[in-house]
């Protein structure tokens, strides 16, 4: 029975790989081994390991990055922190395999022990484009190192094999986020507005807005009277803490804006079907919206270079620029462009797909 390890640093990237986990977990020929670090275990990201352990899976190792700086050098400190944490946690697991996903700077540190440790890696989501952050970088080291790739679309399967030189261990098998909606039961909207304590008459908005690393970050304050702003906190990326202050701020002064350390994953999976508009800078708008033909605004350019379905308006980072994005949502042409969306993430089966090559690649051997 082969060991694999799936290694997790953020409650987004958990949605992500819930039903990878889960497919490991049943497979008879695998043993799950589960690894949390980072914002899982910050109490100010919501201690989201909790999360983890309540969807009935064990927990092997806790790598505590001791985030308690997000400047740059401070997360530096803790990647050197997480490098150390991973050696002692893969030398007690002994993994013969190590499941990644996406970009997040964690990765370089774990990544990085595992390749001088020579454990496989499996990295899913790679070959993607993000111009407005440090994730491209994090993201194409990520795919250097790795053993098996699981892009989402066709495009980024081709960039991960123009960057290693052939397609071998490269499976295009959609985006993971698109199977929750068809694993998981969707709450009420009465459901959903008891347990978030708003009003249910109300649209809803909901806003991730997570700093974008390559350039200054200035969130919008502007309030919208007739609808409730579901705001859920930024990640522990740099100067998150200071978009969360200015939050926390701003919605002590106004009744409609509600902040969230995290919405649970199956709060989030069921709020998507029910809400007037996305708004942020959060990779959820681009892969996720499309699904549910839900009105887009994604601001600044933490997501530039990935594939924009036609209900995603993009706006600059400044209070005029939101403004009249959203006047545009509201028009007829645009409802008219939320009718056929064309969507290349995938249909819901992407963890199956994943999980059904690792087993190959073992059997193989």
């Amino acid at each position: 029975m082969k060991k694999i390890a799936v290694v997790t640093g953020a409650r987004s990237e958990y949605g992500l790989l819930r039903w990878v986990i889960d497919e490991i977990h049943h497979a008879t020929e695998l043993q799950l081994q589960l690894i949390v670090t980072g914002g899982h275990l910050s109490p100010e990201q919501g201690l989201t390991y909790r999360c983890i352990e309540e969807d009935g899976y064990d927990i092997d190792a806790k790598v505590d990055m001791l985030l308690s700086s997000d400047c740059a050098s401070g997360i530096a400190k803790s990647m050197g922190m997480c490098s150390i944490g991973m050696s002692d946690a893969f030398l007690h697991l002994q993994p013969d395999m190590i499941v990644v996903l996406g970009d997040r700077y964690e990765l370089l540190p774990i990544v990085g022990t595992a390749l001088v440790m020579r454990i496989p890696i499996a990295h899913i989501s790679g070959g993607d484009i993000t111009e407005g952050a440090i994730d491209n970088e994090v993201r194409n080291a990520v795919t250097m190192m790795s053993t098996l790739h699981f892009p989402g679309t066709q495009t980024s399967a081709a960039r991960i094999g123009r960057m290693i030189g052939t397609m071998k261990n490269v499976f295009v098998v959609g985006e993971t986020n698109l199977d929750n909606f068809i694993r998981l039961p969707n709450l009420s909207r009465i459901e959903l507005a008891d347990s978030l304590g708003i009003d249910a008459d109300k649209p809803w908005i909901l806003m991730t807005y997570h700093p974008v690393t390559k350039e200054s970050c200035d969130v919008l304050q502007h309030e919208y009277a007739d609808y409730e702003i579901i705001i859920t906190r930024s990640n522990a990326d740099i100067y998150g803490s200071n978009i969360n202050q200015l939050l926390v701020r701003y919605v002590e002064s106004h009744s409609n804006f509600h902040l969230y350390a995290s919405l649970g994953q199956l709060r989030y999976v069921s709020i998507l079907s029910q809400l007037y508009c996305m708004v942020g800078n959060s990779s959820s708008g681009i892969y996720e919206s499309g699904y549910w033909h839900l009105p887009t605004l994604n601001i600044g350019h933490r997501q530039d270079g990935r594939f924009m379905t036609s209900n995603i308006i993009c706006c600059e980072n400044d209070r005029a620029s939101i403004q009249e994005a959203f006047h545009y949502m509201q028009t007829v042409e645009y409802k008219k462009a939320l009718t056929y969306i064309d969507n290349p993430y995938g249909d819901g089966n992407a963890s199956k797909r994943i999980v059904e090559q690792i087993k190959q690649y073992f059997n193989s051997e």
